[in-house]
């Protein structure tokens, strides 16, 4: 097996820095946004992304945009580290923030300029603020996308423009088409499936022992999304089972035919996690019953399941895909809290929505 010794040290020195459940009871005392912003930056490694920001009067974008920095920078410290497949490899996971990018953009800013659209525009809107840090940091000099021009998009062809050298293109080519409004959920559930799937193909490079951890990481998250499609879908919109199939991920892992069948039949959400409870693997590992939502369901599931993915038999690069998946529920962490402290949410209720407390 190939040595990621160097690289595994690097990713275990990482992990050591994230929040732990006594940063988040602190956290959870703070009154307004910039109290979050002091605490983070008086106590944690996000000091160092707050530049020379005047914490007092930091507004939630803004600090969103600071925090969301720190795992860029956590990625571009491990490409520099590694060459070769590997490099390849992170740079697919750092991909995953092209697609957020151009999904949002679309969804947020393209959809305020249609005729009849109720969204409103949002001030000092995160992802068209100064910089869009994600993008330019992955690609500096030589980027796949127009950033200038999707600040302006007012049409489909605008879009497509701006968007044309970006390796994911073919994915909204595909599907959109002048109408760019239209199928918005089958679009986005088309970009992360057909995301997922480089994922797990790119997965090929490494030796069996990581390939199998890598690609299993994938199917279990696979797995749960379309389980979360269906409930969703079949509960949330009324839709019919022809509606929902193409909108399940290709990819499957411990999710069989036979269980989407039963799934798909299913007439409200207590017979379905019942049937989920009963039959499936995950049921196993982790009650349905304790939560509302099949979507809370699928987070504490991943969050649990990467985080006790910490023993020694994990050595291999599958230590990197593992580190940024505890980085990404700390940003949602932080992203949840600071918005339930905006609007003075009793610290009891932001608690139980926290990952890790």
């Amino acid at each position: 097996m190939r040595g990621y010794e160097a690289l595994v040290a690097k990713c275990r020195c990482l992990c050591g820095k994230l929040l732990g459940a006594k940063d988040y009871e602190n956290l959870l005392h703070c009154s307004e946004v910039s109290d979050v912003a002091a605490y983070l930056f008086e106590n944690t490694a996000y000091r160092d992304f707050f530049g020379s920001s005047d914490l007092k009067k930091i507004n939630r974008n803004k600090l969103e945009y600071f925090i969301k920095k720190s795992l860029l920078s956590d990625y571009i410290k491990l490409f520099r580290f590694t060459c070769g497949g590997e490099r390849h490899f992170i740079n697919l996971l750092m991909a995953k923030y092209e697609l957020e990018y151009i999904l949002k953009v679309w969804r947020e800013y393209v959809w305020r300029n249609m005729e009849n659209n109720p969204v409103q525009k949002e001030s000092d809107d995160y992802v068209l603020s100064e910089g869009i840090l994600e993008i330019q940091a992955i690609y500096k000099d030589n980027p796949k996308i127009d950033l200038e021009a999707l600040k302006n998009i007012s049409t489909a062809g605008q879009f497509m423009a701006a968007i044309k050298n970006s390796d994911f293109f073919y994915i909204f080519e595909k599907h959109i088409n002048d109408d760019i409004s239209k199928n918005y959920t089958v679009i986005e559930a088309a970009v992360y499936d057909e995301y997922y799937k480089i994922l797990y193909d790119g997965a090929k490079i490494f030796e069996k022992r990581t390939r199998d951890k890598i690609r299993g990481f994938i199917g279990v998250l696979a797995d749960l999304t379309s389980l979360n499609r269906i409930s969703r879908q079949r509960f949330n919109f009324r839709a019919e089972p022809s509606e929902i199939i193409p909108l399940l991920v290709p990819l499957k892992n411990k999710l069989k035919e036979r269980d989407i069948e039963e799934l798909l039949k299913c007439e409200d959400r207590e017979s379905f996690m019942a049937y989920c409870e009963a039959n499936l693997w995950y049921g196993k590992k982790q009650s349905f019953r304790e939560y509302e939502r099949m979507g809370a369901y699928m987070n504490a599931f991943m969050y649990k399941y990467f985080k006790s993915i910490s023993d020694p038999s994990f050595s291999g690069f599958e230590t990197v895909v593992r580190y940024f998946q505890l980085k990404e529920f700390e940003i949602m962490n932080l992203f949840y809290l600071t918005e339930g402290i905006r609007y003075k949410m009793p610290p009891d209720y932001i608690r139980k929505n926290i990952y890790g407390m």
